[in-house]
């Protein structure tokens, strides 16, 4: 008896469990298939811009230009900001003045003392006054350069604005402020001329309208400050600080004070 076998179908048949077609992922779409419109409605047309007229490209900036150097002929001018500013406004003018006086311009010394045109010292005597401490120190290297030259010794010690400037340069060494060696040195280059120690020596301001009093008497006047700044002065201060500056110079102004007999 012949058995016969069921023939078995060409067709492989897949036996893994059919994928849940929720889940499966769609089939890459053709690239050059034309895409379906959009089934929504589509959405509303941005309103057109209008059109700017056309402009010539702007120019560069032009770069700030360098500043000035300050001139003789500014002075008045420096001078008025200087009395009449306070804070970075003055502090940049006296900037100025100190640079007309500066070791570059050691020829303009003498005429901003001595011309009469300008009055420089009294606005740098009223900065020697500031709590900032800007103003304060470039009034005090411009002060210095001044006393340099022969003439100006004997303006500054013993003209119309002595008392300011040696008054201005004593409240900084009294209030112990930084510049106190500056103020030392401006004093000894003043000391220098002979006839300028009496008046300083004898330098003790008193409020307006008071009764003088005797420079041993007066805690303000030169001397007695000088005093103070060697007896407060550490015992062995850092070499080349400003404290042992200020003693330093400070040893050489009451030398040069004390070089006649009777004082």
């Amino acid at each position: 008896m012949v058995s016969f076998r069921k023939k078995k179908s060409s067709k492989n048949v897949d036996t893994a469990p059919a994928k849940d077609e929720s889940t499966a992922a769609p089939a890459p779409a053709d690239a050059s298939a034309t895409p379906a419109e959009p089934t929504s409605s589509p959405a509303p047309a941005a309103p057109e811009k209008p059109v700017e007229e056309a402009r010539e490209p702007e120019a560069a900036k032009p770069a700030p230009a360098p500043v000035k150097p300050p001139q003789m002929e500014d002075i008045p001018e420096l001078i008025e900001t200087m009395m009449g500013e306070k804070g970075e406004k003055s502090a940049a003018a006296t900037k100025r003045i100190y640079e007309l006086c500066d070791v570059g311009h050691k020829q303009n010394r003498v005429p901003m003392v001595c011309s009469g045109k300008y009055d420089v010292l009294t606005p740098l005597a009223q900065c020697l006054t500031q709590e900032s401490g800007d103003g304060r120190h470039l009034a005090c290297l411009a002060l210095n350069n001044l006393s340099i030259p022969t003439e100006n010794k004997r303006v500054m010690a013993l003209g119309p604005a002595s008392s300011a400037v040696i008054g201005g340069l004593c409240k900084v060494i009294a209030e112990d402020k930084q510049e106190s060696y500056l103020c030392c040195i401006c004093l000894m280059n003043l000391s220098f001329l002979e006839a300028s120690i009496t008046t300083m020596l004898q330098h003790s301001p008193v409020p307006e309208g008071s009764d003088p009093i005797a420079p041993l008497d007066n805690p303000d006047s030169l001397l007695r400050i000088l005093e103070k700044l060697l007896n407060n002065a550490p015992a062995v201060p850092k070499s080349g600080s400003g404290k042992s500056e200020g003693v330093r110079w400070a040893c050489g102004l009451i030398k040069n004070l004390a070089k006649s007999e009777e004082n």
